[in-house]
């Protein structure tokens, strides 16, 4: 299913769909805003099915009850609610307005690329593992951003393909990109979750 959203400091358009022959998604996804932030995140419970689903929904819980905060905060109070479940990976990302940067945290395969509209493109360095309860320090990194900057923030059941990248430069929305990149999937082994978003240009 594709749904878009329309922020004041940037658009957003989400694509969710189960694994084939699956009733549920084990992938779940966020988008808000405030005055000062945007924060986007999305989560993939291990394997398949409600468990899954179980474990990727209440990170999004967590994440919904408590925005506001630092996104390591965010990261460590994820992990807290995953004892006991089947734990699941996880990429958050918060554009702080006031600074102009955007942060970004990880752990496990949530595939996350930047493409600034004057250079080359940003692929942050994720972290290996998943999140289970145990205790486990998580780090973040802080990216500078420019108005029109694009990105693409998917779980593992999209294969990227670098033809992609010419979907994002660029790209007149990021309804089209999206539409571009759904063409373009020919596996649907597994649940999907993709986040293709543009900060605001400048007026």
């Amino acid at each position: 299913m594709i749904k878009h959203h329309q922020l004041d400091d940037m658009e957003v358009t989400s694509f969710h769909t189960a694994k084939k022959g699956n009733w549920c998604s084990g992938d779940a996804y966020y988008i808000s805003s405030d005055d000062d932030y945007v924060i986007c995140a999305v989560a993939d419970g291990l394997g398949s099915g409600e468990e899954a689903m179980e474990a990727s929904s209440a990170v999004i819980r967590c994440i919904e009850e408590h925005e506001d905060e630092s996104v390591e905060e965010l990261m460590a109070r994820c992990n807290n609610v995953l004892l006991n479940t089947r734990g699941a990976v996880l990429t958050i990302i918060k554009l702080d307005i006031p600074s102009k940067e955007i942060v970004y945290s990880n752990i496990g395969n949530i595939g996350c690329i930047f493409y600034p509209p004057s250079g080359k493109l940003v692929r942050p360095i994720p972290s290996r593992g998943y999140m289970s309860g145990r205790r486990q320090k998580f780090k973040s990194q802080r990216i500078q951003y420019e108005k029109g900057t694009t990105f693409i923030l998917y779980s593992d059941g999209l294969r990227f393909d670098p033809v992609f990248h010419a979907f994002m430069n660029g790209m007149p929305s990021t309804e089209k990109a999206m539409q571009q990149v759904i063409d373009s999937m020919t596996d649907q082994s597994d649940d999907t979750t993709i986040l293709i978003g543009k900060v605001a240009p400048e007026n």
